[in-house]
């Protein structure tokens, strides 16, 4: 079993945000896409958690909590299956769906007059189970969610290209680093 926690980032925040809360937490633990090895994780960071829920108006209350770093830490494990399997087209097995059903359904949802949702129990099951129903919604809307081409990269991003053909988590990292090297292995000599 991987461990949960990596390196030490370099960055406490991120360069590029995802579209979806699910596809953050998925990417706060990343591989060097320069090839060492090395993976970094950016989940015990307080830092990051501040401006990761933050960014997606979660409030999760004591963001010092274990407890709430550990459960980030087996939700994004989860999610990363899930979507992985998603992105490479495997149907998702009846045992995933349920860990996934689960999470979702942590904190039941419940719609006002105006068709405002707002999630009832603790404010910690209603953020995992925010970030769950993200990862859920990208499946259901049929976006094209993929793995960075670079397979030293581990970063997974939404395809919004108009053609559906970006490879890249960033073209200006990962696409430039690997087109630089197939450059050089084939002018080598």
């Amino acid at each position: 079993m991987p461990a949960l926690f990596g390196s030490p980032p370099p960055s406490a925040i991120p360069h590029d945000w995802g579209v979806s809360p699910c596809l953050d937490l998925i990417n706060s633990h990343w591989s060097d896409h320069l090839g060492s090895g090395a993976s970094y994780d950016r989940l015990p960071v307080a830092r990051f958690r501040r401006a990761f829920l933050g960014r997606w108006h979660l409030d999760a209350g004591d963001l010092d909590d274990p407890q709430l770093q550990s459960e980030l830490a087996h939700l994004r494990a989860l999610l990363r299956n899930v979507l992985e399997g998603y992105a490479s087209g495997r149907p998702m097995t009846e045992s995933t769906k349920r860990r996934l059903e689960a999470e979702m359904n942590r904190a039941p949802l419940a719609l006002n007059a105006s068709l405002q949702h707002r999630r009832s129990g603790g404010r910690r099951d209603a953020v995992l189970a925010e970030i769950a129903t993200s990862a859920a919604q990208l499946i259901a809307e049929r976006r094209t969610v993929k793995v960075c081409a670079n397979p030293n990269c581990s970063w997974m991003f939404v395809d919004e290209s108009r053609p559906g053909t970006r490879r890249w988590c960033n073209t200006g990292v990962c696409g430039s680093l690997i087109n630089v090297r197939r450059y050089r292995h084939a002018h080598r000599d």
